[in-house]
């Protein structure tokens, strides 16, 4: 096959990774507003960088933040902000997209996270039509107790680095759960008891419901579905740690309990 010429994306590889990106349930980006992942061609670093059809990846958090970085002073916080968002975000991505089969690399000096076409067109994880199955949507995060100041810091948080907040316990992107009764922090800390008690919850995060249902499926294709599903939550948790951090909202790690849990606003927030 002739490859496309430079600074063009193979199509085959921007379609699997459009694809990919959404299964994870992220947002993908189109031109050059957030928020979600741009896709755009690699940039050459040199005569000797081969890099055509190879595609690079942005984050791009949502508008809000990047305008406030860029009419921040010396020393704000939405400059910062924005380029822990989007480190948080390409560590991810690199992290999960191998399991979509999907090879990440830096180009030669360190800056752009790129993907390559696949040596074998047909390698990696497809998902066959007819995967989604009925079943109830789930408790809403107001149904599960959470209170509103939790509630409006983590809205805040997500919108603010272009990411989710699923509706209810079983939609796409950042979950919210209570904590389980009684539990410690792990780390010497006090117990929080339920989310009432002292208003935080553990977050997680959804993919989209088309790879949830067929890693749950019985289909050839579960077990790579499986995969990709928990390298997605792994990257994502660790990920949304440090994004929402730099967004306004406290978090810590339960690490005896490998949980992530927020606590509300953090101090400095960014509110333009």
């Amino acid at each position: 096959m002739t490859p496309p010429p430079p600074g063009r994306v193979d199509p085959d590889l921007a379609d699997r990774l459009t694809d990919a990106v959404l299964l994870s349930g992220l947002p993908v980006a189109f031109g050059e507003e957030g928020p979600g992942v741009r896709i755009r061609p690699a940039r050459p670093t040199g005569d000797a960088d081969r890099c055509a059809g190879a595609a690079a990846l942005d984050w791009l958090p949502s508008p809000r933040l990047t305008g406030a970085a860029a009419m921040a002073e010396p020393g704000q916080s939405a400059g910062p902000a924005r380029e822990v968002v989007g480190t948080a975000m390409l560590n991810a991505l690199a992290e999960f997209l191998p399991a979509f089969g999907l090879e990440t690399t830096r180009d030669g000096s360190g800056g752009e996270l790129r993907v390559v076409p696949p040596a074998v067109p047909a390698a990696g994880l497809r998902v066959p039509p007819g995967v989604l199955v009925p079943r109830p949507a789930g408790p809403t995060p107001v149904e599960l107790g959470m209170t509103a100041a939790l509630l409006e810091t983590l809205r805040r948080s997500a919108a603010l680095a272009g990411l989710p907040l699923a509706a209810h316990l079983g939609g796409t992107g950042i979950t919210l759960a209570p904590c389980p009764p009684g539990e410690g922090e792990g780390d010497g800390g006090a117990g929080e008891g339920a989310v009432g008690a002292g208003g935080a919850a553990d977050i997680g995060w959804n993919p989209s419901r088309r790879l949830a249902d067929l890693a749950d499926s019985d289909r050839p294709e579960a077990p790579g579905a499986g995969a990709a599903r928990a390298a997605v939550d792994a990257a994502m948790r660790h990920a949304l740690g440090t994004a929402l951090r730099a967004c306004g909202t406290e978090l810590r790690w339960l690490h005896a309990v490998h949980r992530l849990r927020a606590y509300g606003e953090s101090v400095p927030t960014i509110r333009r």
